[in-house]
């Protein structure tokens, strides 16, 4: 499945095998290996590109259908949340319920 998704999500990024390659920094050909599933990717590696490619590690295993990585904008929009006590968590989700309504025209 690996094999599969590495060569698709590098498609549709339109980028040389060389490009991603780059970002691992490894070689053309020891990605190119990945890509055919000729070699096995350690961790590190499989981190990176889940990254690159903007997906979950379970996505590229074949685990998930779902692409299901944040985009970076939206993972520090949910650190920042995190760090909110209750009344900070409060009004944040009073703007959202607001500015969602204007969106969609009614109240949640």
């Amino acid at each position: 499945m690996i094999v599969l998704r590495l060569r698709q999500l590098r498609e549709e990024k339109h980028v040389t095998q060389a490009d991603v390659a780059q970002q691992l920094n490894i070689t053309r050909e020891a990605y190119s290996m990945y890509e055919s599933g000729k070699r096995q990717m350690n961790y590190e590696s499989l981190d990176l590109l889940a990254a690159y490619f903007t997906v979950s590690v379970d996505y590229l295993l074949g685990r998930k259908d779902d692409r299901g990585a944040l985009r970076p904008d939206e993972a520090a929009l949910v650190r920042n949340y995190a760090l909110l006590d209750a009344r900070g968590r409060t009004n944040v989700d009073a703007m959202i319920k607001h500015e969602l309504s204007l969106v969609t025209g009614r109240e949640e």
